[in-house]
């Protein structure tokens, strides 16, 4: 191939291969964005410990989670009237203690998007990797007390898109 022709094909290539970036990276931006952060929500971290070796936890129920734990963490969350967490999972099992005021929770696959309350002394165990939504629809502050199974890189949180059905 000719000089010229290599010098030809450099002009063609090289604003391609720009606008194909810009397009690529406005496709990664575009799905990133469909996440629902959360909003008014206090997240303070109490404890945490890794186990020495990893346990086998199997949560009993339709989502037949069965993970080798290593991470145990537990917060305490503080959400205010008409604060909410956005659609997001878990990377394992949590445990949740509503130790003060009513949150109500969304599960991510009722198609019907019929929010659950709970009240203070209430707990609810979520298996892990399932879409839900928690805010406070009353007038006093939730305070819950979350403790997190995770497996080793596990997250606390994932956001989530929101799943369609709900008008929030």
């Amino acid at each position: 191939m000719s000089v010229m022709k290599l010098w030809k094909a450099r002009k063609f290539l090289i604003p391609v291969t720009a606008i194909l970036a810009v397009l690529l990276s406005s496709m990664v931006w575009v799905g990133t964005s469909k996440a629902t952060p959360g909003s008014g929500v206090t997240v303070q971290l109490i404890a945490a410990g890794n186990l020495s070796d990893p346990v086998r936890v199997k949560v009993k129920d339709d989502s037949k989670t069965n993970l080798d734990i290593t991470q145990i963490q537990t917060y305490k969350i503080t959400i205010p009237p008409g604060a909410y967490t956005g659609w997001h999972q878990h990377g394992g099992p949590h445990i949740i203690v509503v130790a003060a005021g009513t949150l109500t929770y969304y599960m991510g696959h009722d198609p019907t998007c019929t929010g659950v309350e709970y009240s203070a002394g209430s707990s609810i165990l979520d298996a892990g990797f399932m879409t839900h939504f928690v805010r406070n629809e009353g007038t006093i502050d939730v305070v819950t007390y979350v403790t997190q199974l995770l497996p080793a890189g596990g997250a606390f949180r994932i956001d989530v898109p929101a799943p369609g059905h709900c008008d929030f």
